[in-house]
């Protein structure tokens, strides 16, 4: 069960980064945000072309919505890096930095906890040097992974 949690808490990590960089950026397209950026989000020529004939704003709307959510479905927003390139497609930029008194550690351990999601998605969490089956993770371990995460959201969201 705390394997489990952990990969949990590393996906609500993706998809609420996936959902806050998709609610701007449809608010990029239809008008109510800035660009703020000369980050490109990645909307190819057809894209743009159902973008320029919608009917109207609710049409406008729901397109962009679609599309961008397209567009960003090929991607995972877990790792830091990946995370700063996504919220800086929409025009926010330096968010490490920005959000955490020490970007390097906040990165560290969220990198720390994406990786051990890894070991356990991508390995079942099998211990490497073969000396037992797999890698010990107690309730601790889980719960601070939860924290770092929880924290890392909290942190973030407080910039936006």
């Amino acid at each position: 069960m705390y394997r489990a949690a952990l990969v949990q808490a590393v996906a609500a990590l993706d998809a609420w980064v996936h959902d806050v960089v998709l609610d701007m950026a449809v608010e990029i397209l239809i008008g109510l945000r800035p660009p703020g950026s000369n980050t490109k989000l990645g909307l190819n020529l057809g894209a743009t072309t159902q973008l320029l004939s919608a009917p109207n704003a609710l049409e406008l709307e729901m397109r962009s919505k679609a599309l961008v959510n397209e567009r960003l479905s090929v991607e995972t927003f877990q790792k830091p890096d990946d995370i700063a390139k996504a919220f800086a497609m929409v025009g926010i930029t330096a968010i490490w930095s920005t959000a955490f008194g020490n970007a390097e550690a906040a990165k560290t351990a969220l990198s720390v906890v994406v990786r051990r999601r890894n070991q356990i998605v991508h390995r079942c969490d099998m211990d490497p040097s073969g000396v037992a089956p797999y890698l010990t993770l107690s309730d601790t371990d889980a719960l601070t992974a939860i924290d770092t995460i929880e924290d890392t959201v909290k942190a973030l969201d407080s910039l936006l």
